[in-house]
């Protein structure tokens, strides 16, 4: 695979899921959420926007509305889907799960037209780390998480908020709050607190992966300058 060019890693949009995983009978349940990041034109900022696939969680939506919607996890495909025709932009997820959720929940017909865009930076981002040691000499970037390849790459950066309970947990405990409160001037202070933490997490993985994306880009286009 051939990787992208510092422009299309900058024109891209950038995935990344939250949900409560995979069930202990194997299944794997819609997600709860997605993540959207919008590069800018310049620099290392972008646009983030929170993208809430149940209606129970109209309340979550309300309190980041600046930022957010309620939408059926298909109809959101589809309208990104034209996104990404026309504007001949590629759809960078960190891992394979973002595919597989794609794979599971979207029509075949979506998902044959969606894969088409898809571009997985993990692998190169681990072949990266790997030829500069980043991890340390002897130390592959095999099984490092997202938060530990920026931690790596980006070691002056503070890191991005964790998220206490994990992103699954919260998720449950979100659900909770949405089935007992159905605005979210009723949820008390612990709850907006769940929600709050969800969407900052979320933005940033999806932050932190443009981030890597950029610096992998920036070494690109410096080592075809030497050349």
């Amino acid at each position: 695979m051939t990787f992208l060019t510092e422009q299309e890693l900058r024109n891209s949009i950038y995935l990344d899921f939250e949900g409560e995983g995979k069930k202990s009978d194997g299944t794997i349940p819609i997600p709860h959420m997605a993540g959207i990041f919008r590069p800018n034109i310049k620099g290392n900022g972008g646009k983030y926007e929170s993208i809430f696939f149940n209606e129970l969680w109209k309340p979550v939506s309300e309190g980041f509305y600046q930022y957010s919607k309620v939408i059926c996890f298909e109809d959101y495909f589809i309208e990104l889907l034209k996104e990404l025709e026309t504007k001949e932009c590629n759809l960078i997820i960190w891992t394979e799960h973002e595919e597989k959720i794609l794979k599971e929940f979207l029509q075949n017909k979506t998902f044959e037209k969606i894969i088409k865009y898809i571009y997985n930076i993990n692998p190169e981002a681990r072949r990266y780390a790997n030829r500069r040691n980043v991890f340390g000499i002897g130390v592959t970037a095999r099984g490092k998480s997202l938060e530990e390849m920026y931690q790596a790459l980006y070691p002056n950066r503070q890191p991005f908020a964790p998220i206490a309970h994990g992103a699954a947990e919260t998720c449950r405990r979100l659900d909770i709050a949405c089935r007992t409160n159905k605005r979210w001037n009723s949820f008390n202070d612990r709850q907006k607190s769940y929600a709050k933490d969800l969407v900052a997490y979320n933005k940033g993985d999806c932050h932190s992966t443009w981030l890597i994306a950029k610096k992998i880009g920036n070494a690109q286009y410096n080592n075809r300058g030497t050349n």
